[in-house]
């Protein structure tokens, strides 16, 4: 299987190994196949990270973005293409959000 999507590498850890769930965790978290979460990660609908050994880890903001995709994906009977639009203007507001807040802070 050839995969094609970008991770980020982190150093092995202890207080990292804690915060971190590997792929097959992230699916019994999140309901989903592994196969679905690569699909996600392709697609570059979440982030995740790799470890020294390739393995794929996320974190919890990715975990649950993953559960969000899961619920949009079940309940809403979203296709991947419209995940991707949603994901994607989710992003942008949240990016609006944070400049809003920004903007306010500097005119306090």
């Amino acid at each position: 299987m050839t995969r094609h999507y970008q991770l980020t590498c982190v150093r092995e850890s202890s207080a990292l190994d804690t915060l971190l769930s590997d792929l097959g965790e992230a699916s019994e978290l999140c309901g989903l196949h592994p196969e679905m979460i690569e699909e996600f990660l392709r697609a570059h609908l979440v982030h995740g990270f790799t470890g020294s050994t390739g393995e794929i880890y996320f974190d919890q903001s990715g975990i649950a973005r993953l559960r969000h995709i899961a619920y949009l994906r079940d309940h809403e009977n979203t296709s991947l293409r419209t995940l991707r639009y949603i994901v994607t203007l989710l992003d942008n507001l949240d990016a609006q959000e944070k400049e809003l807040r920004a903007l306010r802070e500097l005119l306090r």
